[in-house]
C-alpha cells in the first residue's frame, strides 16, 4: 500500500520495475482522480479517497506499506501526535504479522523513532541515513528511512 500517495511518481516507478498491485490511496478526491487518469495504463493499481486514520482494509492485508512523508505532512498539522499515532496504529493493524512499514522521511530520528516506538505499537525498527550528493552543486541532502517490522500478537 502506497500511504497517503500525493502525485508522485513513486507508484508508477515501482509498477514498472515489477510490483502489481498496488494499493494507491490519499485524503484528497481531486489527487485520487488525477492519479487514477494518469495512470489508466497501469491497471493493477488500484486507487482509493481514505483517511489514514480510518483505513478501510482488513487487518492483515498488506505486506508492506510505503510512507513517503505522509508523517512529515502529519507532524505539521493539529493535534499532530494523536494523528500520527492513530495512523501508525491503523498502518499496524492492516499489516500482515512480519510485515514493514517504511516510511521515507526528512525527520531526523530524534523527532521520528519516537512516534514508532510508542507503547501502542509492535514493531520492530531499524532506521536508515540516506545522503545524495547533488554534482552540480556538491550540496548532500539527506532523507531517512524507518522500517517497521510488525512483530507477532501486535494485534492483542
Amino acid at each position: 500500500m502506497n500511504l497517503g500517495c500525493g502525485n508522485s511518481i513513486l507508484c508508477e516507478d515501482m509498477y514498472d520495475q515489477g510490483f502489481r498491485q498496488i494499493y494507491n490511496m490519499d485524503i484528497s478526491s481531486v489527487c485520487i482522480a488525477q492519479m487514477a487518469e494518469r495512470n489508466k495504463s497501469r491497471p493493477e493499481m488500484k486507487w482509493e479517497v481514505m483517511d489514514v486514520r480510518e483505513l478501510k482494509y482488513p487487518t492483515g492485508k498488506f505486506d508492506l506499506i510505503v510512507d513517503k512523508s505522509t508523517i512529515d505532512a502529519l507532524l505539521c498539522g493539529n493535534f499532530a501526535y494523536l494523528n500520527v499515532a492513530i495512523m501508525l496504529k491503523e498502518c499496524q493493524r492492516v499489516l500482515k504479522t512480519g510485515g514493514y512499514y517504511m516510511a521515507i522521511s526528512y525527520g531526523v530520528p530524534d523527532n521520528r523513532e519516537f512516534h514508532l516506538i510508542r507503547e501502542h505499537l509492535k514493531f520492530e525498527l531499524n532506521t536508515y541515513k540516506i545522503e545524495k550528493r547533488h554534482e552540480n552543486t556538491n550540496q548532500i541532502s539527506v532523507h531517512y528511512l524507518y522500517v517497521a517490522k510488525k512483530l507477532p500478537d501486535a494485534d492483542k
